[in-house]
């Protein structure tokens, strides 16, 4: 049986301060914030590939789809489909409503101020959905 999985590559994650106010300094070190980036976007692909139903005959069908979320686990906007997989996303609708149905499962992301993440905080990152 073809094992799922979601694989996550963080393109960005940076902290938004409300207007008027200062960025607080960050105490963290740059590899020590890369290894926090990295430990929260394994944690929503963790509940990610929990929550994707594969539908039945789209084995060996790949789509990427960005999206961003807050430090809260809510989205911050509408997921997309990257320009290399808009092709692909088009030929098999049941495949893209199956990718939006984990999504939606998975709101809002959790345990993710456990890893450091902060409420405001905004991360963007690209989920490869195959199987």
């Amino acid at each position: 049986m073809t094992r799922l999985f979601a694989r996550l590559l963080v393109l960005a994650a940076f902290a938004s301060p409300a207007l008027g106010e200062e960025p607080a300094a960050d105490p963290l070190t740059q590899e020590a914030r890369a290894a926090q980036n990295l430990a929260i976007a394994s944690a929503v692909q963790a509940q990610l590939l929990a929550c994707w139903r594969l539908p039945s005959g789209y084995e060996g069908k790949a789509i990427s789809v960005r999206l961003a979320f807050l430090g809260d686990g809510t989205l911050d906007g509408d997921p997309y489909v990257v320009p290399e997989s808009l092709r692909t996303a088009g030929k098999y609708p049941v495949l893209m409503t199956s990718i939006g149905e984990a999504v939606e499962r998975c709101l809002p992301f959790a345990g993710l101020e456990a890893l450091g993440a902060e409420a405001g905080e905004r991360f963007d990152i690209t989920v490869h959905f195959q199987s």
